[in-house]
């Protein structure tokens, strides 16, 4: 199992099974960043949580580690195929077929689809998700969609924090932008890095972050976009970084 797979499993849904008072028990599925096939350094997108995803385990296979374990290795492997793994965004754009999700429908996916645009050279309509990489807050999410639970929240938290952290290392983007808002984010970029809280419409806190091998990137945390105007968002957004040096 990768070290993504191993804290995953251990470190993300084991605390979610271990939690007291969890009066919601749901099918969960589990989710890892997806890199798309073309991604240089340049963007690195960040959200909540998934809103269904592949994958299901049950509150009460958590506790068995070898159906833990299974899972949370599956979840890591997934995407490996050869295909692009934001190749569904791609797909799903404008798709009218019933069971494909409509990512044109998403504010969170039209947004980030002008940014990608801006920020990353060579993106075009038909590979620009391919130019990002895409990863949530929380990896562990109800099966059947929505935002996981405070108390589910609360038992990941910590193991989804180092998670990310490594994941930024990892992918060690130029521009790192988190679609969630401050109240969401906070917890996850205290004590990292170069923070200051903005007072815009919608971009709420920027600075710098430190990825792997000494270097920083470009962070920008903005508003949900779900019912908010998307052009004045994204010009916020494109501002912010502009003013970070990395537009």
């Amino acid at each position: 199992m990768t070290t993504y797979g191993h804290i995953l499993s251990e470190e993300i849904l084991l605390p979610i099974g271990e939690a007291k008072r969890m009066r919601s028990r749901p099918e969960f599925c589990g989710f890892l960043a997806c890199k798309g096939k073309l991604y240089d350094g340049g963007l690195m997108v960040v959200g909540r949580a998934v809103n269904s995803w592949n994958g299901s385990i049950s509150f009460k296979d958590i506790a068995s580690p070898e159906t833990r374990r299974r899972f949370a290795k599956a979840v890591a492997d997934s995407g490996q195929d050869g295909e692009c793994p934001m190749q569904w965004v791609l797909e799903g754009w404008g798709n009218t077929t019933e069971g494909v999700s409509n990512t044109r429908k998403s504010a969170f996916w039209r947004v980030i689809k002008q940014v990608t645009h801006q920020m990353c050279t060579g993106a075009s309509e038909d590979d620009w998700a391919s130019h990002l990489v895409w990863s949530n807050l929380y990896k562990v999410a109800p099966r059947e969609g929505g935002n996981p639970t405070g108390k589910q929240m609360e038992a990941q938290r910590e193991g989804c924090k180092k998670l990310l952290r490594r994941e930024i290392e990892e992918f060690s983007p130029s521009r790192l932008l988190f679609l969630t808002g401050w109240d969401w984010a906070e917890s996850f970029l205290q004590e990292w890095g170069d923070v200051v809280r903005a007072e815009g419409t919608y971009v709420e806190a920027t600075g710098r972050l430190r990825t792997g091998k000494g270097r920083s990137c470009a962070m920008v945390v903005a508003r949900h976009p779900e019912r908010k105007p998307g052009a004045p968002w994204v010009k916020e957004v494109l501002a912010a970084f502009t003013q970070l040096g990395a537009n």
